[in-house]
C-alpha cells in the first residue's frame, strides 16, 4: 500500500471521503420509501438509524487504536488465519463490487432517459466505467480532493432547499408520532440500509496523515450525514405532505420546484446535476475500494488492478441491466451486508480485546 506522505489524506478530506461512500443518489428517493410505513414521522427513523453508523465508528475506532497501521484486510488474516481471513476479505470485497455495479447500472438508465437517449446502454456503461476507472487510478489523494470539492459544491444546493420552509405547511408533519411508534421502529432498520458504507473506515484509515484524528473525522462525517438525511426527509414531507411524496420517484427533487431563480427555469437541470455528480463520486470511491481488496489477495500495483477489473465490471453491469434481477440483488445485498459487517467487526473487536487481556495476564 502506497502511504507516502504526499499521498495521504488530511482529516477533512477523510471526512468527505467517508461521506462519499454513504451519501449517494439514493437519498433523493429516500422520503418516498419511508412515508409508506412511517408517515409524517419518517424523519425520526433517520435519527434512530444513526445507531448503526455510530456503532460501526465506535467499534472501528477501537480496532484502529489497537492496529493503527493495518487495515481490516490484514487484521482479518491475523486473527482468522490466511484461509478464513481471505474468505472474510472476499465477502467484504463482494459488497463493494455489487454496489459499484448497481450504481453504474442505475446511472446508465438515468443517462439514457434524461441525457443521452441516442446511445446504446452498453456504450453508456462503457463510457461510465472508463471515467470511473480513470479517476480511481489517480489514487486516494485525488479521490480525497474530489470528494471534498463535491461536498463544497453541494452546500449551496442544500441551502437552496431551505426555501421549502417558506412554501411548506407545518400541518404536513403533524401530529408528531401520528404514524405510530411501532411503525417508526419497524421502518428504522430499512432506513439503516441507506447508511450502508461506513465499513470503508476500516479499509481506508491507513491513508490518513494523523491517526489520532481518524475518530473525530469519522464522527464528523456521521454527524453531517445524519443532518443531510434528516433534512432531506423532513423538508420533503414538510413541502409535499405524505400524500404527494410517494407519488414522485425522486421526491426530494420536488422540493426544488419552490425555488424561483431566473437563470434556472427548470428544476430538472438541478436534478440531472445532482445525480451525475453524486453517482460519479460514489462509484469512483467504491471502485478504488475494490482495487485495495484485490491487492490484499495478490500484490499487484493498484493502477494495474484498475485495468484488470475493467472487463469484469463491464460484464457485471451488462448482467444487471435486467431490472428484476437488479432489484432482487439489491434487496438481498444491503441487509445481508449490514448483518455481515456488524457481526465480523464485532467479532474482530472481541478477539482483539481477548488477546490483549490474555497478554496482560
Amino acid at each position: 500500500m502506497d502511504t507516502e506522505k504526499n499521498n495521504l489524506l488530511t482529516p477533512n478530506q477523510f471526512t468527505y471521503l467517508l461521506l462519499g461512500f454513504v451519501v449517494g443518489t439514493g437519498f433523493l428517493k429516500l422520503p418516498n420509501q419511508l412515508v409508506k410505513s412511517a408517515g409524517q414521522d419518517s424523519w425520526m427513523c433517520a435519527i434512530f438509524a444513526l445507531i448503526y453508523p455510530l456503532y460501526v465508528v465506535l467499534v472501528s475506532s477501537y480496532i484502529i487504536n489497537e492496529h493503527p497501521k493495518e487495515n481490516i484486510l490484514k487484521i482479518n488474516k491475523k486473527y482468522f488465519g490466511d484461509f478464513f481471513g481471505n474468505i472474510v476479505n472476499f465477502l467484504f470485497m463482494l459488497q463493494f463490487i455489487i454496489t459499484t455495479v448497481v450504481i453504474i447500472a442505475h446511472t446508465i438508465i438515468f443517462s439514457r432517459v434524461y441525457i443521452v437517449s441516442f446511445l446504446a446502454p452498453l456504450k453508456v456503461g462503457l463510457i461510465t466505467v472508463l471515467l470511473v476507472a480513470y479517476t480511481s487510478s489517480k489514487g486516494i489523494s485525488v479521490l480525497g480532493k474530489l470528494n471534498q470539492l463535491i461536498f463544497y459544491m453541494f452546500i449551496p444546493v442544500f441551502l437552496l432547499s431551505l426555501t421549502a420552509l417558506k412554501y411548506g405547511d407545518i400541518l404536513n408533519i403533524q401530529p408528531v408520532f401520528g404514524g405510530g411508534v411501532a411503525n417508526i421502529l419497524k421502518t428504522t432498520p430499512k432506513t439503516a440500509y441507506s447508511y450502508f458504507g461506513w465499513e470503508c473506515l476500516l479499509l481506508l484509515f491507513p491513508y490518513v496523515k494523523e491517526t489520532k484524528s481518524i475518530k473525530k473525522a469519522a464522527f464528523k462525517a456521521v454527524g453531517i450525514c445524519g443532518v443531510v438525511y434528516v433534512w432531506v426527509i423532513f423538508s420533503t414531507i414538510y413541502y409535499l405532505s405524505i400524500d404527494i411524496t410517494p407519488k414522485s420517484y425522486w421526491s426530494f427533487i420536488m422540493v426544488f420546484t419552490s425555488i424561483n431563480i431566473p437563470i434556472i427555469n427548470n428544476f430538472r437541470y438541478i436534478f440531472m446535476f445532482i445525480w451525475i455528480v453524486l453517482s460519479f463520486r460514489i462509484t469512483a470511491n467504491y471502485y478504488f475500494a475494490v482495487t485495495i481488496c484485490i491487492n490484499s489477495f495478490k500484490k499487484i500495483d493498484l493502477k494495474k488492478i484498475v485495468l484488470l477489473i475493467l472487463p469484469i465490471i463491464i460484464f457485471l453491469v451488462y448482467m444487471l441491466s435486467d431490472r428484476m434481477l437488479r432489484q432482487k440483488i439489491e434487496g438481498f445485498t444491503y441487509p445481508a451486508s449490514i448483518i455481515f459487517n456488524l457481526s465480523f467487526i464485532t467479532l474482530v473487536a472481541l478477539l482483539i480485546k481477548f488477546k490483549k487481556k490474555k497478554n496482560d495476564n
